[in-house]
C-alpha cells in the first residue's frame, strides 16, 4: 500500500463529505444570531474583512486592536478602539472577528475577556466568500477536493514525512478548520532558509524575487553571516523600491555593489500587466484594473550576472508562472528553490508538479512558518546541496 492510499486517500474521504451548508452552520452557530460586526485586527486581514462585511450589508461597529497608536483612529469611518473598550461596548449585539494571520493569542484574548462570539477569519471567509472575490487564498470546504487525482500527485512528490505530514494537515484544516490537526509552525526567522534542509555558504547567488523592502535579505545575511557572491533583488513596487534601496544603501562595505536591483514582476513572458501597488507585502498582480502597471520578464532574461544558486519567490500568487519563466536557469544551473505556496489552494499540489518538471532530480520539502495555512514554503533541493540525508526521514518509493 502506497503512503497516499494509506494517508490522503481516507482522509480526503471524510473530508468530501464537508459542504458549504455545513459551513455557513458552522458560523451561524458561532455567531449565534449577532447584528454586527466587530474586526480584531486593522492589517490586509482586517481590510479584507471590512470590505467583505460592507459588501454583505454587515454593520461594522468596531475594530479592536492592540496597537495602542491606532485606537481613536478612524478606518473607512470605522473607529479603532482597544478590544476590552470593544467588548465592553459591543458584547451583546456583535460577532468579533479575528482578522489577525497569527490569530490563536487574539482568540483566547477575548475569551479571557468574556467575548461570547469569536469567529476565525477563515469562518468569517466561508460564510461570506461570495461577497470577498478579492480573497483567492482560503477556498470553501466543498471545493478543496473537487480534484483528488491532482491532490494525490503533489502529495507523491513530497520528499519526506515531515512534508506529508503537513500537506495531510493542510487539507484537512482548509476543510474542516479543525486547528488541532495542524502541526507546529516552524521559527518565522527560518523562513526561506530552512536550516534542516539548507546549507548555505559564502558563494550563494540569491534571486530574491518579491524582495519587498529587504526583509528576506537581511535574514538571508543573518543566515549566511553577511557573506555572499550576489544578490539580484527583483520588486516591482515603487514604494518597496524605495524603502530596499535605503536598506540597501546601509549595508557595510561593498555589500550593495554586489546586489542587482531589479524593478520587474515576474512571469513565463514579457507583458505589461494590472498591479495593486500597495507598498506593503501584500502588493501583487490583479486582473482587470489595478491602482498600477508593471512591466513582467521572464527570470530566465533579466540575470546578467552570476548564476542564482537560490532562488526564493514570494510574490503572491505568480509563482507558477515565475517557475516556468525561470525554466532554463532552473536545468542551467540547479539552484535550491524556496517557493511561497499559501497564496492560492491550489498551489499546495500544483506546485511540486512544475517544480518537478523543471527539475525531475529535486527533492521536495514542505515548511509552515506561521498559524493557520499562512507563511508556507516549498523548498527543492538537488541532491547534491541537500543540508543532510539524516537531517530529514526519507520516504521509501518516493517519486522522484
Amino acid at each position: 500500500m502506497t503512503q497516499v492510499e494509506s494517508t490522503l486517500d481516507p482522509l480526503m474521504e471524510v473530508l468530501a463529505a464537508l459542504s458549504l451548508p455545513n459551513a455557513i452552520a458552522t458560523f451561524e452557530h458561532v455567531g449565534d444570531g449577532a447584528k454586527g460586526v466587530v474586526i480584531f485586527g486593522c492589517g490586509q486581514l482586517g481590510t479584507f474583512a471590512l470590505d467583505g462585511a460592507t459588501q454583505a450589508g454587515l454593520k461594522v461597529l468596531a475594530f479592536a486592536d492592540n496597537n495602542q497608536t491606532n485606537w481613536g483612529r478612524r478606518i473607512a469611518g470605522v473607529e479603532v478602539m482597544s478590544p476590552q473598550e470593544a467588548v465592553d461596548r459591543y458584547n451583546d449585539e456583535a460577532f468579533f472577528v479575528v482578522a489577525v494571520y497569527n490569530g490563536t493569542a487574539p482568540r483566547q484574548q477575548l475569551a479571557e475577556l468574556n467575548c461570547k462570539r469569536v469567529v476565525p477569519y477563515p469562518l468569517f471567509f466561508w460564510r461570506f466568500s461570495h461577497h470577498m472575490p478579492f480573497e483567492d487564498r482560503l477556498e470553501l470546504p466543498n471545493r478543496v477536493i473537487e480534484d483528488r487525482n491532482a491532490i494525490r500527485t503533489g502529495y507523491a512528490f513530497l520528499s519526506d514525512a515531515r512534508s506529508r505530514t503537513e500537506f495531510a494537515a493542510q487539507i484537512q484544516w482548509r476543510c474542516s478548520l479543525d486547528y488541532d490537526c495542524l502541526p507546529k509552525a516552524d521559527p518565522p526567522a527560518e523562513m526561506y532558509y530552512a536550516p534542516d534542509l539548507v546549507f548555505l555558504n559564502e558563494r550563494e547567488v540569491l534571486a530574491d524575487c518579491g524582495a519587498f523592502d529587504g526583509d528576506s535579505i537581511r535574514m538571508f545575511l543573518e543566515t549566511t553571516n553577511g557573506r555572499f557572491r550576489h544578490i539580484y533583488a527583483i520588486e516591482p513596487d515603487a514604494k518597496n523600491l524605495a524603502a530596499l534601496k535605503k536598506y540597501l544603501a546601509s549595508l557595510p562595505g561593498n555589500a550593495a555593489q554586489r546586489v542587482s536591483v531589479l524593478p520587474f514582476g515576474l512571469s513565463d513572458r514579457d507583458e505589461v500587466v494590472s498591479f495593486d501597488a500597495s507598498g506593503t507585502v501584500g502588493s501583487r498582480v490583479v486582473a482587470g484594473t489595478g491602482s498600477d502597471s508593471i512591466q513582467c520578464r521572464r527570470l530566465d532574461d533579466i540575470l546578467d550576472g552570476p548564476q542564482p544558486t537560490l532562488i526564493k519567490m514570494d510574490i503572491e500568487g505568480a509563482e507558477p508562472r515565475a517557475i516556468l519563466g525561470a525554466a532554463a536557469t532552473i536545468r542551467a544551473s540547479r539552484p535550491i528553490l524556496a517557493i511561497c505556496v499559501y497564496h492560492k489552494c491550489e498551489h499546495l499540489w500544483t506546485l511540486p508538479v512544475l517544480i518537478k518538471n523543471a527539475l525531475p532530480e529535486y527533492e521536495i520539502f514542505l515548511r509552515r512558518y506561521a498559524e493557520e495555512c499562512w507563511e508556507t514554503v516549498y523548498y527543492a533541493i538537488p541532491p547534491e546541496r541537500l543540508r543532510s540525508k539524516k537531517s530529514h526521514e526519507r520516504i521509501p518509493g518516493s517519486q522522484s
